[in-house]
Parts: C-alpha cells; sequence; structure tokens
C-alpha cells in the first residue's frame, strides 16, 4: 500500500496492490477518514507492493508497481486528478517483493530500489526523468530480501539501503556513493524472521 494526494485536492489517497488481481487499486480520500469507491488498473502477475514519486516531471504523482510473478516493475503515470495510464515496464530480479523511489544518485530525478525475494539481491533502476528508468543494477544479498528503505544513515548526505531478509534473520546495509552506486554489503542480526523494515517516513 501507498500513500499520496494522487488528485491535488490537498486529501491522502491510496494506492493497494492487489496480488491475487494483479491489479492495483486507486481509493481517492474524502477528507474524513472515508475514501470513495476503488478504481482498479492492470498491472503484472502477482503484484506485491507500490512506490509513489514524480518519475516524468509533471509535477503529478506516478505509481511503481513490484510485480511479484513477473519479475518486472510495471510503472503507471498519472494525469494529476487521480487516475493513471501504462508506462514502461522494466525488469528486475526473481520475486520482486518490495519497491521504494527515491533520487539515489543526487540528479533530482526519483530512482527505484527493488528487493527480489527470489533471485537474493536487490536492483537499482536509475530515472531518466521521463518516466522511464537505465536497465537494472543488481547487489547480492545473502538472504531473500523481502522489504527497504532508504535514508542516510551514516551522515554523509548520500542514500544508503537497509534491507530486510528473513532468511537471514537480520538485515543488510549497503552504504551509497552519491552516484547510485553501492558499497558492499553490511549484515547484522535483526531478531527471528524479519520481513519489513521501514524509513519513518524520511
Amino acid at each position: 500500500m501507498a500513500v499520496g494526494d494522487f488528485n491535488g485536492d490537498g486529501r491522502l489517497d491510496l494506492a493497494v496492490a492487489n496480488r491475487s488481481g494483479n491489479t492495483v487499486s486507486v481509493l481517492l480520500g474524502n477528507g474524513d477518514g472515508t475514501f470513495q469507491p476503488m478504481v482498479p488498473y492492470r498491472v503484472g502477475q502477482s503484484p506485491r507492493s507500490v512506490a509513489v514519486g514524480n518519475f516524468n516531471g509533471d509535477g503529478r504523482l506516478d505509481l511503481a508497481v513490484a510485480n511479484g510473478n513477473s519479475g518486472t516493475i510495471s510503472i503507471l503515470l498519472g494525469y494529476g486528478d487521480g487516475t493513471f495510464h501504462q508506462g514502461s515496464s522494466v525488469g528486475v530480479g526473481g520475486t520482486p517483493y518490495f519497491v521504494a523511489a527515491g533520487d539515489l544518485n543526487g540528479d533530482g530525478i526519483p530512482d527505484l530500489a527493488v528487493a527480489n525475494d527470489g533471485s537474493n539481491n536487490v536492483s537499482i533502476l536509475l530515472g531518466n526523468g521521463d518516466g522511464s528508468f537505465r536497465p537494472a543494477v543488481n547487489y547480492a544479498v545473502p538472504g531473500n530480501p523481502q522489504s527497504l528503505a532508504i535514508g542516510d544513515f551514516n551522515g554523509d548526505g548520500k542514500p544508503d539501503l537497509a534491507v530486510a531478509e528473513p532468511s537471514l534473520q537480520g538485515i543488510s546495509i549497503l552504504l551509497g556513493k552519491g552516484d547510485g552506486a553501492f558499497q558492499p554489503v553490511v549484515n547484522y542480526s535483526a531478531g527471528t524472521a524479519p520481513s519489513s523494515v521501514n524509513n519513518g517516513g524520511l
């Protein structure tokens, strides 16, 4: 699930990945805690996660969807009125479980980081600013990644990644170089079967 103001009315809306239906449902908020009826959009097989960002530079929020059984990320470009149309589809690793958006190379354009549960790696997709992305660059991690968060963990002003890995019983930290590339992974214990990590809205 992802949150954003998709129609520019100052009210928060929801985008929900429907794993069995191969769709993402958008529910526009009424501002009082209730929502309008869902509008579904077709994506790839078994969508598991949604991220929000302005991927084509038009000032309107778009969606990136991790399709678990397709090995792809679907991009839905927003019209700014709460509706979306199909954009690019980008290949990543096996069974992408989670996608997050952030500027990983400091060019002011949102990029994507994807946790691939089926191939034990993280895919980095640098944005071109027109709604398309460069081919994935993959970083191996040791244990079935299912979630990740973007944040500056070492205070150098460059975005880093924290990756939750249930089979590792821990997390992996990948420190960013500031150009969209990352240093070798460092692992930390984090308890039994951690499946989610959150950046706290940063």
